[in-house]
């Protein structure tokens, strides 16, 4: 009973009104600082598309942070939890394509192609929506080949959170806490036979690991200057 009902449609639009009232609620208590924006400026401003990727643990907080002049599309599994996180990323702002790691992998690969050949930004959350948590799928490296687009990771970090019970443990900011937002720089990734793919994954997972490092750092490294 309790399945069907979150499979509703209007029931999931519903929630998604109160998901996205949640996140708003405790985001804009939190003091946001980005941390190189001059690199996130110079990003954002000549770009002709890219593959944007994040933690899955590190997803609360994007779509509030994320500037909304330029479009953003995620890759959402159909399924009722997948069309729940889509319609609350909607509300701000962000938009959706359907797809998911298994069946419908090629159909949601094609679709972030078009975005990225629109020039657009595809974002993958590359450990989802399984796991194993902080070890990147397959997935955006053949989406950033086959495109000729580059991937750009990105992180956030918060001086006090909660984390959510589950594969990720989804770091869940507490109010009024300090953030801090953080880019990479953007990886190529050159066509080629399997080995290529396989250490242009393992350089841009080194990337992601160590920028997430990076940004749980900050603060501490912050404190101890003053």
């Amino acid at each position: 009973m309790f399945k069907r009902f979150i499979r509703n449609k209007f029931v999931i639009w519903c929630l998604s009104w109160v998901v996205a009232g949640i996140i708003a609620s405790i985001m804009i208590t939190t003091r946001w600082k980005t941390v190189n924006r001059q690199l996130a400026d110079q990003i954002l401003n000549n770009h002709n598309g890219f593959v944007l990727v994040l933690w899955h643990e590190r997803i609360f907080a994007v779509p509030w942070l994320w500037p909304r002049r330029h479009p953003m599309y995620v890759l959402q599994s159909p399924h009722a939890d997948g069309q729940l996180m889509s319609y609350t990323v909607n509300r701000m702002g962000i938009r959706t394509v359907w797809g998911s790691s298994n069946r419908n992998a090629i159909s949601g690969l094609r679709g972030l192609k078009r975005v990225l050949d629109r020039g657009q930004i595809a974002t993958i959350t590359p450990d989802g929506p399984r796991g194993p948590a902080r070890k990147l799928a397959i997935g955006p490296v053949a989406l950033a080949a086959m495109a000729g687009k580059p991937v750009v990771p990105i992180c956030w970090a918060v001086d006090r959170y909660w984390r959510a019970p589950g594969w990720d443990g989804t770091i869940i900011p507490k109010p009024f806490a300090r953030g801090r937002f953080i880019w990479g720089d953007p990886i190529d990734v050159p066509k080629g036979d399997r080995d290529t793919m396989e250490t242009s994954r393992v350089e841009i997972e080194t990337a992601m690991n160590d920028l997430a490092d990076r940004a749980d750092r900050l603060f501490a490294e912050e404190d101890g200057l003053r």
